[in-house]
């Protein structure tokens, strides 16, 4: 007979903030962990991030520096049915969206956890801020973060910040307006390294954060919490393996994962006691909606329907301004680290509004390779030329990430007669912005254009007859919740169907703030594998 599927203790489905926290806390606390990846490595020296324009097939101006991060279909296998303007984000390589991030990391606020408690809208977090504050505190440490305790309530600081990224001239004008109007700017917090830090390098500025960083200066799975997986030994990671289904015993318990090794396009299983998802959201809801049996003929884990439900993330507009100050100077290197600033949430200063939540501003999150004014302005020729030159070195942008509702009326399923290119039903995206979200992208859009008075330059507005969505932020399809009714997880990300199966990526949140997700998304993880170490030792997993 032949030998049988290997044995785990622990399966994680994903590479990403989520898994890499996961695999690294179990292994060294003993677990033996297979990690599945539907994709494989791109190592440092394939990263295009410091290609030039002009080396480039179609010149940077179709994504090519982040090609290597889709892997296979994964681009085209998903559909838009009765959508506003949104996009799912889902990447296939080893190290997830970590390898393409913005590193921006913001903890959510004590209210962010109490909308119902605090604003009468969605649901609160089977926990509190005080209950995770630990864990941000850890994985601060733990990945190395830069910026200042900046005394705001609405975003609360860390105690072990590296020094922040210095400030360029044109956000010292935008600190200039923003002054005026009574809101706060601040150094960003970011984990970009402006210092040396657990045996990496601190950034050189080159502007290419979102292209993948070939020195590791940006906090990476592959870079920073793989490696500490495999140090233990009880560490083996599957590439090319697309988790096809959770496997179930008699009793209910998950055994496994059935996955298609996508370079054979062969079905292979890995063995397991404890079964952790981390695939993203939409790809976590569509694994357990295709994860269909006897006992759980809607989906693993989904008897109240929930399951894929509930989806949201970040809707936004940007805009854009050409400093007349700056205008015209000779050239000089303004790339950094992305964005050196960040404009915290402002409206709960100014009164009650007819909305709930509220928006944050990146800045020059852009970078400053391309001319972006060369698209918006007429004419051609050498006049033209020359004002596009004029006009570069006073480019600012900023853009809104606003708190989205979370409503049962949004959600993901799965197309049973649509596979993808490994004969997997494709996940299906259905959302509408509801009027809270209108009303507040309304009035964000509103608060940039008075930003941009405060300040001389040309502008020009992205905004569109709506908002969009979702900054590759998508939470909410597992959300975690007090009420079984209304949601799939426990406060510790465990299923209630099925107690050895815990989701921990951006899915398991009940509701979102204008924040961005990863630092919670792995705050949440490195919560879970305590739970998960501290139920194994009692014999409970």
């Amino acid at each position: 007979m032949g030998k049988g599927p290997e044995a785990f203790d622990v399966c994680v489905v994903g590479s990403g903030a989520a898994g890499g926290v996961m695999a690294k806390e179990l292994c060294e606390a003993g677990a033996k962990v297979v990690m599945l990846e539907a994709g494989h490595a791109v190592p440092h020296h394939e990263f295009l991030s410091h290609a030039w324009p002009y080396e480039l097939r179609y010149r940077g101006l179709r994504g090519e520096k982040q090609v290597p991060f889709y892997q296979g279909d994964v681009a085209r296998s998903i559909a838009y049915s009765d959508c506003d303007d949104v996009t799912a984000d889902r990447v296939r390589v080893v190290g997830g969206r970590t390898l393409h991030w913005n590193a921006v990391t913001l903890r959510y606020a004590p209210q962010d956890f109490r909308e119902w408690s605090v604003q009468g809208i969605e649901e609160d977090w089977p926990l509190t801020y005080s209950e995770l504050e630990p864990y941000y505190d850890r994985i601060e440490q733990m990945i190395g973060v830069c910026g200042n305790d900046d005394g705001l309530d609405i975003l609360p600081a860390g105690k072990h910040y590296l020094p922040p990224i210095p400030w360029r001239c044109s956000e010292h004008v935008l600190h200039r307006a923003t002054n005026a109007m009574g809101i706060p700017l601040i150094a960003v917090r970011k984990a970009v390294l402006t210092r040396p830090f657990d045996n990496r390098p601190p950034c050189h500025y080159c502007g290419h954060c979102m292209d993948g960083c070939d020195v590791g200066s940006i906090f990476t799975t592959p870079d920073c919490m793989l490696p500490k997986a495999r140090a233990t030994g009880n560490f083996t990671l599957r590439e090319n393996a697309l988790a096809r289904e959770i496997l179930l015993d008699r009793e209910g318990l998950a055994t496994g994962v059935s996955f298609i090794d996508t370079q054979s396009r062969q079905e292979q299983q890995v063995k397991a006691a404890i079964v952790v998802v981390c695939c993203s959201t939409v790809e976590s809801a569509r694994l357990l909606l295709n994860s269909r049996s006897p006992q759980h003929p809607n989906g693993l884990a989904n008897s109240n329907g929930v399951v894929g439900r509930y989806l949201h993330g970040h809707l936004g507009s940007s805009i854009s301004i050409y400093l007349d100050e700056f205008q015209g100077r000779k050239p000089f290197n303004q790339d950094g680290a992305t964005d050196h600033v960040y404009v915290p949430r402002y409206n709960q200063l100014f009164g009650k509004h007819d909305y709930a939540g509220g928006w944050g501003f990146q800045v020059n999150y852009s970078g400053y390779m391309f001319p972006f004014q060369a698209h918006l302005l007429p004419g051609y020729g050498a006049a033209f030329k020359e004002t596009v030159r004029k006009m570069q070195p006073g480019f600012l942008s900023f853009g809104t990430f606003g708190k989205v509702t979370s409503g049962s009326e949004n959600y993901i399923t799965v197309d049973r007669s649509r596979p993808d290119a490994n004969g997997i039903p494709i996940p299906v995206m259905r959302f509408r912005f509801s009027d809270n979200d209108r009303a507040l992208w309304k009035a964000a859009k509103q608060s940039m254009t008075e930003v941009c008075s405060h300040m001389k330059g040309r502008v020009f507005e992205s905004f569109g007859s709506g908002p969009r969505g979702f900054a590759s932020h998508e939470v909410g399809t597992i959300r975690m919740g007090n009420d079984p009714r209304t949601s799939v997880l426990n406060g510790y990300c465990q299923a209630r169907e099925v107690k050895n199966l815990f989701v921990t990526d951006g899915s398991c949140f009940t509701t979102s703030s204008e924040k961005n997700p990863t630092l919670t998304i792995m705050a949440l993880s490195l919560r879970a594998a305590d739970y998960i170490t501290a139920q194994r030792k009692k014999g409970e997993l």
